[in-house]
């Protein structure tokens, strides 16, 4: 029988040189161990490799297991809260770190495969319902990104009042709303295509433009633009 200072010991030894491979060559290292990896900065002694492989079987991509909400991610034995709130930490930073390359580069955004880049990894695998607004200036770069609403599995409560006071607030000539289907489908709901169509009267008659409504599902989009509803 293998004794307890024995096996931290292995334990010790594996995380070095686990550590030191990913140092040397981290593009080579596969899925499980670089998930195995982070989770040595929450466990301290605790055998992670098998957590690694339940996430991955679990939730099929590394992208899906960061995105995932705390909710489903204590599902999974051994997983606390404290690892949830390390991948949600970096799942913001993700997400953070493609709207300051949207801002940083000034891009124009010119079309929904645009949007789609910064927001399908944000919104794709999220289970309520969000509405993200997109404020943009009078070229099409983008001030500001606001989340509007998080409602329950499948209602997200759309105030036009509310997003035209902060178009406003902004001094936005541009909005482009973007919102998901928990569901998985994005077909527009009929209250989508109401709602859509109210907030664009009103923001046309200050001078403000509604680009588009993307819904995001999970694995394909619609954009109301494109579908001729705006």
């Amino acid at each position: 029988m293998i004794s307890e200072t024995t096996s931290k010991k292995y334990n010790w030894g594996h995380r070095k040189r686990l550590k030191k491979r990913f140092v040397a060559n981290p593009t080579n290292f596969p899925d499980y161990e670089l998930l195995e990896l982070l989770m040595f900065f929450v466990f301290a002694r605790k055998d992670t490799k098998i957590l690694a492989k339940t996430l991955l079987d679990h939730f099929k991509t590394i992208g899906r297991i960061v995105g995932a909400n705390q909710i489903e991610l204590k599902k999974i034995h051994g997983f606390g809260e404290s690892a949830a709130i390390l991948l949600a930490v970096i799942h913001e930073i993700f997400n953070r770190i493609h709207l300051e390359s949207i801002k940083e580069h000034d891009i124009v955004i010119s079309s929904s495969n645009q949007v789609l880049e910064y927001y399908k990894n944000l919104l794709e695998n999220e289970r309520k319902e969000q509405l993200h607004l997109m404020l943009l200036n009078n070229r099409n770069r983008l001030i500001a990104d606001k989340l509007m609403q998080s409602g329950t599995i499948n209602q997200t409560a759309i105030y036009p009042r509310e997003i035209i006071q902060l178009a406003l607030e902004y001094g936005a000539s541009a909005i482009i709303m973007v919102h998901n289907h928990p569901s998985g489908d994005p077909q527009p709901s009929r209250q989508d295509i109401i709602m859509t169509k109210s907030i664009a009267d009103v923001a046309k008659k200050l001078d403000i433009l509604l680009l588009d409504h993307i819904i995001i599902g999970k694995d394909s989009s619609m954009s109301l633009k494109e579908m001729g509803m705006i």
